[in-house]
């Protein structure tokens, strides 16, 4: 048994569900119609450059999701882009038809009603005054009914054409699934490798740095402690004390090469900027957002960023770094470019170890690095 709410038909708020499902619907077609230009210029520029492509179909997804209220969680392949495109073109194109149709016949009603009404000249039909009259209207009535629903009918085809497409170019095929099982396994060997890496590499700075402050340290104390000279034992705490200074700062550099704790308190770019202050080049940011993108997707980037800078450091005799961060749909783009001498070999440990890290959160790392310089890392990750 339903029972009503007090002071509301049965009804009504299934019928204000079917107004506000018919109004988002409806303003969601003619979005996609504003959109057309931009579909056009991306599917153009899509043999050139994948940005625009993107771009666009992130508008999309988010103009699809509002309209139906279902989230879309991913964005088609990059190689199915052009067809995503040609599809929301050839919609857009229709959906253009179909409004200026609606349009059209809305104007000429409201002429014919206004002829009628007043019993003025009606410009549409280049009618005199008086010739427009109510059995005009009721004439035109039925016709203009039908078009009216073909029009809405139209306009519900083509939502229905653009979610369809959007659904059959989102999901992955089988030959797309099998490649990415493929990558997936050779990305798991590739972290394994590169973890086994970073472990090797925290060994080497804990011993070659720490270990050896630490056991100066003891040596220090111990002759300290030995002497019985008041001013030779006074001058051996001193040192002490400066070596302990310097043993927790040697630990604070591991720890912060490893995670620093501000990249989860303040985020990526607080993270980034402290990076900056600590690095003994000079060190450009252009980070104009400062939006969280996820803990992992900010490891990812974090770790792309400090390896890269202490590989400019180490190799490349650069005298400027630049560290650019930006939103691209729904990826996180890290790029460090440097002035350096260039040659870096893709394969090497660093690069290599980069790569795998942002492999394993389903992005991609482009190395460009001719001989002369300048170098250009560029990581793309998913955000999330």
């Amino acid at each position: 048994m339903i029972v009503a709410a007090p002071g509301r038909a049965p009804g009504r708020s299934s019928t204000g569900a079917l107004a506000a499902l018919a109004g988002r619907h409806l303003a969601g077609a003619v979005l996609g119609a504003l959109s057309l230009p931009a579909v056009l210029v991306a599917l153009v520029a899509a043999p050139v450059s994948a940005a625009p492509a993107l771009t666009v179909a992130g508008w999309e997804r988010r103009r699809l999701s509002w309209v139906d209220r279902r989230p879309r969680a991913h964005l088609p392949h990059r190689s199915r882009l052009p067809r995503l495109l040609a599809a929301r073109a050839a919609l857009g194109l229709l959906t253009v038809g179909v409004l200026g149709l609606l349009g059209a016949g809305l104007v000429v009603a409201a002429g014919t009603l206004a002829g009628a009404v007043s019993g003025g000249p009606v410009a549409v039909f280049d009618a005199g005054p008086g010739q427009v009259t109510w059995a005009t209207i009721g004439w035109f009535a039925l016709p203009g009914l039908l078009l009216l629903f073909l029009s809405i009918s139209g306009l519900g085809g083509i939502g229905w054409l653009d979610r369809h497409a959007w659904t059959a170019l989102a999901r992955p095929s089988a030959d797309e699934l099998e490649r990415q099982v493929s990558r997936l396994n050779t990305t798991l060997a590739d972290v394994v490798e590169a973890v086994d890496t970073e472990r090797r590499r925290i060994e080497r700075d804990l011993h070659d740095g720490v270990q050896q402050r630490v056991v100066a340290l003891s040596i220090l104390l111990a002759r300290a402690e030995r002497t019985t000279d008041p001013q030779e034992q006074q001058e051996l705490r001193a040192r002490a004390t400066a070596e302990t200074r310097a043993v927790l700062a040697d630990l604070r550099e591991v720890t912060w090469r490893i995670h620093p704790a501000m990249l989860d308190r303040d985020g990526l770019v607080t993270a980034l900027e402290s990076l900056r202050d600590r690095t003994p080049r000079p060190v450009r940011l252009d980070t104009p957002t400062r939006e969280r993108f996820g803990h992992a997707t900010e490891t990812a980037a974090y770790f792309v960023a400090s390896e890269a800078i202490t590989n400019v450091i180490k190799h490349a005799h650069a005298t400027s770094i630049e560290v650019g961060l930006r939103r691209r749909a729904d990826d996180v783009v890290l790029t460090v470019r440097d002035d350096g001498r260039g040659g870096a070999d893709p394969t090497g440990p660093g690069l290599s170890g980069m790569a795998a890290r942002v492999a394993a959160r389903g992005g991609r790392l482009r190395v460009d690095s001719p001989a002369g310089g300048p170098s250009t890392v560029e990581a793309e990750i998913p955000c999330g």
